[in-house]
């Protein structure tokens, strides 16, 4: 029994002919060249040809190609129209047709540009240590096709191999199996497989000076010499959220977890890359508080990496399912409190979204439509906290037992395949209406809540004795600011033992304007400013800037300098906008070249500048 949601679609983020050949393996072999910012090289793929056809269509972005061989023989091969969205098509004329069911390789011999909008180059004084250079890859959600042609459609799952050569002095790590590392002359040059089909934007490179601490039989943490040791320390509970992960919904895949801890500059909490993940330093703390996005991000390895949407529409289908296993497992390891506050403070996130975006905006939709839209426009809160909250009413209707026996087989029947909304409820419905299990669902409207914008219908409510202290401190800072309070009342035994989250949601909740004595006062108690953990420092910086405060104003300048992460720089930069404007145009063109392009690129959308920028 399956839905009908709406027509079936094609994707509308990739120019290459998906419904008559498919890649399903790729070959790669690299040279990191930093003195030109280029990688150089060659593809070999396979192709799988679905119907006959005489050609092969592969996105691309900023590409040279010096040569192409279909087969072994020289083919022809023509450039589209190149859209500053999605690239340049290339089309590959095959010497003979292909007939369906056939397979054939294309060998492409190309060089990437410095322009090149998957990598970030980074100087030695951009790196935590200071003394070599580095450059490391973020190629979700259409940026692959910048580092190599190909089909970069997130339908298209393909197996690879790789050799990279890089400076003698560093080291290359991909989102594969390391098999060998030697130096050869003045190039270390390595050798990676990964065995188990992935899409585009898991394909993931790094070199950088980095070294490597073991901290179970499958998890090893990569990062430079000088953080090495915070960094496996935070991230030294990684194998039990495998172990978690495993027991709720089948057997890690992957052979190995690693994560490598970038610099500052990487755009994202973590990404996801199977076999390296990609971590950002700011979830060191010192104190392991923050590594619920190291637990989110290892349940990405079954939901969104094992199990992947068809197109970028369906993003929700990767974040909102990860946010649900994420909180199960938080709450399997930690408390069952942990599940509802982590839930309410994301429905926290989402209702400010949606307030500032307005409920009737197209990007508040679960799955939105992206015809002639770069997804990483679409990006938000949206997928994550309003997909998750779909899953949980989803759960909702047939209770958690059945529930989370019906994930797991959702997991195993649909492993190492992309697949749409479509798909994962026809099955959902089918398994709850078979077998006596006779689940009503006539009175559901599932299209309500994946096609329609604002905030969903059936909204689960969650509670949490953990939200009583944190709302009843920030009622005594708002009595205190509306001098009904007493000031002396306030001290540092406020938020003894509290974890980050209840600190978030106390800041959260202490409505402005507040006077700058208050936020003097609250910072001599809470000492926020000096604040190790990122979330609590951004909120903090947040409220600093409404309120006009200048207190803060040094640990913004630092921390807009050191950190190129979206989740903090965003809203910053969007604070400054509204308060300030000619400082947050200052500071955003100061660091600007130190963010990595899709942040660049977002943030000077949020401000106002560039509206199509590129990387300079």
């Amino acid at each position: 029994m399956m839905p009908v949601l709406r027509q079936t679609r094609g994707d509308p983020s990739t120019y290459s002919n998906i419904d008559e050949v498919v890649v399903k393996h790729m070959s790669l072999d690299w040279n990191v060249d930093f003195l030109l910012q280029e990688v150089q090289g060659s593809v070999v793929l396979t192709v799988e040809a679905l119907k006959d056809t005489d050609k092969i269509v592969l996105d691309s972005r900023d590409i040279t190609i010096h040569g192409v061989e279909v087969g072994g023989t020289s083919a022809a091969h023509t450039a589209g129209e190149t859209s500053i969205v999605f690239g340049t098509p290339i089309t590959i004329h095959t010497p003979t047709t292909l007939t369906a069911g056939s397979e054939v390789t294309v060998t492409i011999t190309y060089k990437t540009s410095p322009n090149c909008t998957a990598l970030a180059w980074l100087s030695p004084s951009q790196t935590h240590d200071g003394k070599y250079p580095y450059v490391f890859s973020q190629c979700q959600a259409i940026h692959a096709r910048s580092l190599v042609p190909c089909m970069d459609a997130a339908s298209v799952r393909f197996t690879y191999d790789a050799k990279v050569a890089v400076p003698k002095e560093l080291r290359g790590l991909m989102s594969a199996l390391l098999q060998t590392t030697e130096v050869i002359g003045d190039h270390c040059v390595s050798t990676f497989d990964q065995p188990v089909p992935i899409a585009s934007n898991l394909l993931a490179l790094l070199v950088g000076h980095v070294v490597r601490r073991e901290v179970s039989d499958r998890v090893a943490i990569w990062a430079e010499p000088g953080i090495i040791d915070k960094a496996a320390f935070d991230f030294s509970d990684t194998e039990k959220f495998v172990v978690a992960c495993e027991e709720l919904v089948g057997p890690y895949e992957w052979t190995r977890y690693d994560i490598v801890c970038l610099p500052g500059s990487f755009p994202l909490g973590g990404m996801e890359n199977p076999c390296l993940t990609f971590a950002s330093p700011t979830l060191l703390t010192g104190d392991k508080s923050l590594t619920d996005v190291i637990c989110h991000e290892v349940a990405h390895s079954w939901t969104g990496n094992l199990v992947s949407p068809k197109t970028w529409e369906d993003f929700y289908m990767n974040e909102g399912f990860t946010m649900f296993l994420q909180r199960k497992v938080m709450a399997k390891l930690y408390g069952e409190e942990h599940f509802d506050f982590d839930a309410i403070l994301g429905l926290d996130s989402l209702k400010k979204y949606m307030k500032a975006k307005g409920e009737d905006h197209p990007y508040t939709k679960l799955r939105p439509v992206l015809d002639g839209v770069d997804p990483d426009d679409a990006y938000s809160v949206v997928p994550y906290e309003k997909g998750f909250n779909f899953v949980c009413y989803l759960e909702s209707l047939v209770g958690k037992a059945a529930f989370q026996e019906w994930m797991y087989d959702y997991i195993q029947t649909f492993r190492r395949q992309a697949i749409t909304s479509e798909d994962m409820l026809g099955h959902y419905i089918t398994y709850f209406t078979t077998e006596g299990r006779n689940v009503d669902f006539s009175g559901v409207d599932f299209r309500a809540w994946l096609d329609e914008p604002g905030m969903p219908p059936g909204l689960i409510t969650f509670e949490s004795k953990l939200l009583d202290d944190s709302e009843a401190l920030a009622k005594k800072w708002r009595l205190i600011a509306a001098g009904e309070g007493d000031k002396a009342s306030a001290a540092a035994l406020d938020i003894q033992g509290w974890t980050s989250l209840q600190i978030c949601c106390f800041l959260n909740r202490v409505d402005y304007p507040l006077p700058v004595d208050v936020l003097t006062q609250m910072d001599k108690h809470y000492k926020f400013n000096s604040s190790a953990n990122s979330e609590v420092l951004c909120l903090w910086l947040v409220l600093c800037i409404r309120n006009k405060w200048s207190g803060h104003e040094d640990v913004l300048k630092m921390f807009l300098k050191r950190v190129g992460r979206m989740r903090f720089v965003r809203p910053l930069y969007t604070e400054l906008k509204k308060t300030v404007f000619d400082t947050a145009v200052a500071i955003f063109q100061e660091n600007r070249d130190r963010y990595h392009s899709v942040c660049a690129k977002m943030v000077a959308k949020d401000i106002g500048l560039d509206s199509e920028f590129r990387k300079s």
